[in-house]
This record gives C-alpha cells, structure tokens and sequence, in this order.
C-alpha cells in the first residue's frame, strides 16, 4: 500500500478539489483511485515518475445511478488488466477497467440495500458487505446470476 512520506507527501493544500473518503493504489500501475462527496464517481490519477512527486488527474469514472447515491466503495486488482470494483449500494455494484473506463462486470441484484466494504477475494471472485451485516459473493464469470448470500455464524 502507499504510505505517506514515502510514497507521497503533501507540502501544501491538496491534489483534490473534492473530499478524498477512499483512496486506493491499483497495482502494477501507477494510478490511484479516490472516491468521495459530491456523488459515487471515481477520480483516477497518475503519479508521476520518480524524479517528480506530482500526482495529476487522469480521468473521471461516471457510476450508473450515481444521483443522490453516497459515495462509492471501492477495490483494486490488476489480473487481466487494472480493474476497479465500485459502488455505494448492493444493485449498482460494477467492475471498471481503469484506463479504458470499459464496464467489465455489473451485479444482478433488485436489493439496494447501502455497502458498507467490498472486496476483491480473487480476479474472479467479489466479497461484498452490506451496512446491516449481510455478506454476498459474486463471480465475474457468471455476471447474471444473482448474487449469493454468506452465512454467518453469529
């Protein structure tokens, strides 16, 4: 993960207009990923080369339904190519191509209940925890079958 001070350091201000609540490394890159207020967008960025600590925007990745959602949850892999797994609620759940912006994988669900963390478990596999406590797994091999509820133990 990135640390401050060593991997980045803010002298003044800031590198974001907008709140930053969640900000993620996408590996083997050397983009980072934030979410926040005003809406469930994604803000990608670049960091720039060694000689430099200078961290740009990139791109902006739209969310569908995003109008009055919270902001989105997000997760990082880099299997096939760098992805993003992004949403605020349980039905708009999706995984994004980061450089690309290309929508790999959107869940099949009719329950909008809030996400409280989501989770890569493996390039194919998606742990997603909803904020009254349910956990759901999904696979991006079978995008629509729906999503299948954890038992746990109390």
């Amino acid at each position: 993960g990135l640390c401050p001070e060593r991997d980045f350091k803010v002298e003044c201000g800031g590198f974001s207009n907008r709140p930053v609540y969640s900000l993620k490394y996408v590996p083997d890159t050397s983009l980072l990923v934030t979410s926040g207020p005003p809406d469930s967008s994604l803000q990608v960025w670049q960091v720039s080369a060694e000689d430099s600590d200078v961290i740009k925007s990139v791109s902006a990745i739209p969310t569908k339904n995003d109008t009055g959602q919270p902001w989105a949850k997000i997760a990082t892999i880099s299997a096939r190519a760098p992805w993003v797994l992004h949403g605020s609620r349980l039905n708009s759940v999706q995984i994004t191509e980061v450089e690309s912006r290309k929508n790999v994988y959107m869940t099949a669900s009719a329950n909008s209940e809030e996400l409280s963390g989501l989770a890569f478990l493996d390039c194919n596999t998606l742990l997603l925890c909803c904020a009254k406590g349910q956990l759901c797994l999904a696979d991006v091999r079978q995008p629509q079958s729906p999503l299948e509820a954890v038992s746990v133990p109390s």
